[in-house]
């Protein structure tokens, strides 16, 4: 069982990449997840709606079902200072979950958020080659793994970050001296890379139109490559050694 925290820092994709990539080793490396949020809440609600109105969702997931034979994930939601709480009800109900994301908001202003990422296992942040934030990333990073120093008893293991909002056309410069600088303050930096892309912006839509992001499906084969999703997906079960 592992509890892994999205913090979602200022300048990252709006759908939070983290929960997509939960979404696609849900379904092709067969974990299961539960993911207690907000808005992603109003967003299987919507799916769901989405769904019941288009006969070629429906098929899908039924298509979907008899390839996995689990339902999707569940989506709760908790407020960041409920997490923990809400976690314990979950587990209590499902003993046999193998990740728990849980999506928080990217500052420590925030009710709860402090003690919610300490009593995680990992933190996983997406960044972005923007100078303030990084200084931002890397700051409460440090203070935070600092804190724990001489704290054996406390769960987290460690922040995981991850390159977002990629431009490959661009001079990889920037990237390899933040690197670089991780590297020195000892913060994890992992291989993947996601680049800049419109797809991760796509719903499902009554008019049947390509999606990408959903807390139904995982994105399609055809959008799914080249997004480096599926990447980060079996980086991060390596990680956890699922």
């Amino acid at each position: 069982m592992s509890y892994i925290v999205s913090e979602e820092k200022k300048g990252g994709k709006k759908e939070n990449p983290a929960f997509i990539c939960g979404n696609n080793a849900n379904v092709h490396q067969g974990n299961n997840r539960i993911m207690p949020q907000g808005y992603k809440v109003i967003m299987r609600k919507r799916d769901m709606q989405t769904v019941g109105k288009t006969d070629e969702y429906k098929q899908l997931m039924m298509v979907q079902w008899e390839h996995i034979r689990k339902k999707a994930y569940a989506v709760v939601d908790s407020s960041p200072a409920g997490a923990r709480d809400k976690i314990g009800e979950l587990l209590e109900a499902d003993p046999d979950l193998d990740i728990i994301l849980v999506d928080l908001p990217g500052s420590l202003s925030s009710d709860g958020v402090f003690k919610t990422i300490v009593n995680m296992d990992y933190v996983l942040t997406p960044v972005v080659a923007d100078r303030i934030v990084m200084q931002s990333a890397m700051s409460f990073a440090t203070a935070v793994l600092d804190y724990l120093k001489g704290k054996p008893g406390i769960p987290l293991k460690d922040f995981l970050f991850f390159w977002n909002k990629v431009d490959r056309r661009a001079s990889t410069e920037v990237y390899d001296a933040y690197r670089k600088i991780m590297e020195r303050l000892n913060l994890k930096v992992m291989e993947t890379v996601l680049p800049e892309s419109r797809r991760f912006d796509k719903e499902l839509s009554v008019k049947g139109k390509p999606f990408f992001r959903s807390t139904l499906f995982p994105p399609p084969p055809k959008l799914l490559k080249g997004s480096c999703i599926d990447d980060l997906a079996e980086e991060l079960c390596k990680i956890l050694n699922l």
